[in-house]
């Protein structure tokens, strides 16, 4: 009997080809999505979720202290904050404070070969709370040291291993390097300890452990720094009323007079700190896992509307079956049998899609999984998918059955779950394609529009170290391809963006009483590096050469925050130092150089400073280490300009530390750095919005094709009565035009909505024109014009007789 079935199932597949291939991809990608996008977000969430006391373990934030009126939170806590708040806060089980290792690590050599290594700065108070265990060695590793004297570290084993081998590492010294980048002889340290390391994904990775190094001047402990504090709650703790305490709670003037702080779960940190660099953004992957269903919908409402079409053309075969004593369970059973097969198809495809899209995906996500894990993940959730297509599939079933199946084979066909499918399918083509296109326009606005206060575009710099700069930039100069050359000399770079501070003011002029301080970005510019960015006036004048060093620039947001309507001549001063007064000279427009989710800083552009004006004026000194030198190249001339600059350095310097420490940006692949998740989501995007409307198109058709030959009589007996072509296309155009107004309005809302919320997120913002609505209408009318068109003309030039006689 299965065999019977099996042969009936591939005769009507191979029938149908058209219906089941497209069915068969549809499903096989929205599988796909689901499981590598799933997969993802489950990865994601599972950070540090191992430790014992996981539920319990917050990090601490507070309200940015520069500007706490516009929410911004950090997590940067000054080294005494942790055991501060334990013995302030009995709910406190335990606190610690660590400063996170870098992502790109810190330099050592081990064996005369450069190694770069994750440190994490702890002090004694985490290893009881992540879990960490001493294997070997002593705790020296957590003495605070002061240069020159020997810094010890504790290594994880696994580390160890990948390092030295089989040797044991307790005694090894490890080369260092000076701030020039080059190797110092006569500095090293040492490795005292062996450590066990973090089993899984954690927040706070590291190979090295340290201690934090202590500063010269006591009042340093309590100032912000790189590091994080970390509480433990006792499980019992009320947690509303516990933030509520924390928030309102100031450790005082001696104390860094630390406020507004407030905690968020260590297991959600990965996913909701957006100071984390990732290459997606987390809301992002949802909507990858999202855009999975909606095609595997698509293609179920797709495949179960052909069904159903096929379901009524073949009423007189399945009818003759009941006469011949088949029952209504075995015709059931013998329908499901090709739905199995076209998911079991998927399910093949889907994995040879896995099996193509898993480096990429690998690469991109950061999972850090063995395939073993990552297969038997991706099919628990291609599982659950095909459970809840079969339950869709089965429902269907069950109506037919409750209906009796010779009642339903004999009853008129009212068409109702053919147009709902119709409307579905059109509901997400129309989605994927109005939501895709609206992206793409604010990625060419935030390129295009001008609205960003400057120009990135040909732009680009070299951040060298040493004192060679003067003499780079005179050769720069030489190489055809670059247009003009900026040497900063201490002046700030916009992208990427160097050389900038931040500095507190307390008296301008018409300061309103209830405003102590406001904080401003001080950017550092010359009348050649305005010219060089293309900043834009608003109103005054910009900084000349001969202007005072007192004469400064405010961008829109200086002046917002000010509160000043006429700001030219305006003056603002910090009171700590009596000659540092400022007198406004003129208003640039906003600056938009970071992330274009990110609202632009209140700004302040001052000429660069003397080390005697900077002292007075309390203003740090402008001699660097390193130092950029911008120019421009010529258009779409990157690579060859890049590639001369790299032969030049290579040229004129060889193997020195100018060669191995000087790095080349172009400032257009700074800024879209920034929308790496916007490019992949598009990317995602795209795809299915390919995917979506083939499916919806070849669902046209088909729907278009079944019901032409269901209702080949009725055609027929309409041509002999004298109908022509145009009338039988207009009959069944009105009908499908019909579903994709209605389509059409149900998806329009929805993105729109959709997209004003996605939109927000935005400081520069582009609008949504009529013109998508029209574009996409057109589009979609123009295929059913086609589609009807074609299936309405061969069924036209049939002959009306011999269909007749054949019905």
């Amino acid at each position: 009997m299965l065999t019977h079935y099996l042969k009936i199932a591939f005769r009507n597949m191979r029938k149908y080809k058209n219906q089941t291939l497209i069915s068969v991809i549809g499903l096989a990608v929205g599988f796909t999505c689901f499981a590598l996008a799933t997969l993802w977000i489950r990865y994601e969430m599972s950070y540090d979720g191992f430790h014992k006391n996981a539920k319990n373990m917050y990090v601490v934030y507070r309200l940015h202290p520069w500007n706490p009126t516009a929410g911004y939170v950090n997590n940067l806590s000054p080294l005494p904050l942790a055991p501060y708040l334990k013995e302030t806060f009995p709910e406190i089980a335990n606190a610690t404070f660590l400063s996170p290792a870098s992502p790109r690590g810190i330099p050592f050599v081990v064996d005369d070969v450069d190694f770069q290594i994750q440190v994490i700065n702890v002090d004694s108070s985490f290893f009881h709370m992540f879990g960490i265990k001493i294997l070997e060695g002593n705790k020296d590793f957590l003495i605070p040291v002061t240069y020159p004297a020997i810094r010890k570290y504790a290594i994880t084993q696994e580390k160890a291993r990948q390092l030295y081998g089989n040797e044991n590492p307790i005694g090894k010294k490890l080369g260092t390097f000076n701030v020039l980048g080059e190797r110092n002889s006569d500095w090293y340290n040492e490795i005292c300890a062996v450590v066990s390391g973090m089993p899984k994904q954690s927040n706070y990775p590291f190979e090295f452990i340290g201690a934090y190094n202590p500063h010269s001047n006591p009042n340093y402990y309590w100032s912000p720094t790189a590091g994080h504090a970390i509480i433990e709650l006792f499980p019992e703790t009320n947690l509303k009323s516990f933030e509520k305490k924390l928030y309102k709670h100031d450790t005082g003037e001696g104390r860094g007079d630390i406020c507004r702080m407030m905690i968020k779960p260590l297991t959600k940190m990965r996913y909701t700190d957006l100071r984390i660099p990732r290459e997606v953004k987390f809301q992002y992957i949802f909507i990858f896992a999202i855009s999975g269903l909606l095609v595997v919908l698509c293609s179920l409402f797709n495949y179960l509307a052909l069904f159903v079409s096929r379901f009524r053309i073949r009423q007189k075969e399945l009818a003759l079956r009941m006469v011949c004593g088949a029952s209504g369970r075995s015709l059931l059973t013998m329908l499901s049998v090709e739905f199995i097969l076209t998911i079991l198809f998927a399910i093949v495809l889907g994995c040879m899609m896995i099996q193509f899209a898993l480096k990429p995906f690998l690469a991109m996500s950061e999972i850090k999984m063995g395939l073993h894990s990552i297969y038997r993940e991706s099919f628990m959730y291609i599982a659950g998918i095909i459970l809840i297509s079969f339950l869709v599939f089965g429902l269907v079933l069950y109506i037919f059955q409750r209906r009796s199946l010779n009642l339903s084979i004999r009853q008129s066909n009212k068409k109702l779950f053919r147009k709902v499918s119709v409307i579905v399918q059109l509901l997400i083509s129309v989605g994927f394609a109005f939501c895709t296109i609206v992206i793409l326009k604010q990625m060419y606005f935030l390129h295009h529009s001008g609205e960003l206060g400057f120009t990135f575009k040909n732009r680009g710099s070299v951040q060298v170290w040493g004192g060679n700069a003067d003499a780079f930039a005179h050769l720069l100069k030489q190489i055809p391809e670059i247009t003009d050359v900026v040497d900063a000399k201490g002046m700030t770079s916009l992208l990427p963006q160097r050389s900038s501070g931040r500095r507190e003011f307390d008296l301008w002029d018409d300061k309103p009483a209830d405003i102590e301080q406001i904080s401003l970005v001080q950017m550092f510019v010359s009348p050649e590096l305005i010219d060089f960015y293309d900043l834009r006036l608003m109103a005054g004048e910009m900084i000349t050469d001969p202007d005072p060093e007192s004469l400064v620039l405010l961008n829109e947001a200086a002046v917002k925050v000010f509160g000043w309507h006429d700001p030219v001549g305006k003056q603002f001063a910090d009171s700590r130092f009596p000659d540092s007064r400022f007198t406004v000279k003129g208003v640039i427009k906003n600056v938009f150089n970071s992330a274009p989710t990110v609202e632009v800083s209140p700004t302040c552009y001052l000429k660069p400073w003397t080390e005697r004006e900077s002292a007075s004026m309390g203003i740090g000194g402008t001699t660097f280490y390193g130092r950029s030198v911008m120019f421009k190249y010529r258009e779409g001339m990157w690579k060859s300009c890049k590639k001369k600059i790299e032969q030049l350095i290579e040229k004129e310097y060889g193997n020195t530390s100018f060669l191995r420490h000087t790095s080349i940006t172009n400032a257009e692949e700074v800024y879209d750095s920034y929308l790496k998740s916007e490019r992949v989501i598009i990317k995602v995007l795209s795809f299915v919005s390919v995917i979506c409307v083939l499916i919806c198109v070849f669902g046209f058709v088909s729907l278009v094709s079944l019901t032409c030959e269901e209702r080949r009589k009725s055609i027929a007996i309409r041509k002999i009565n004298g109908a022509t072509a145009g009338d039988i296309l207009a009959m069944f155009a009105k009908e499908y035009f019909l579903l994709l107004i209605i389509g059409a309005a149900i998806a329009f809302t929805a993105g729109y909505f959709i997209m004003q919320r996605w939109l927000e997120h935005y400081v520069k913002q582009t609008n949504i024109p009529f013109w998508i609505y029209l574009l996409i209408l057109c589009v979609l009318a123009l295929v059913i014009i086609l589609c009807v068109g074609w299936q309405v003309y061969k069924s036209s030039i049939e002959n009306p007789a011999e269909v007749v006689k054949s019905e």
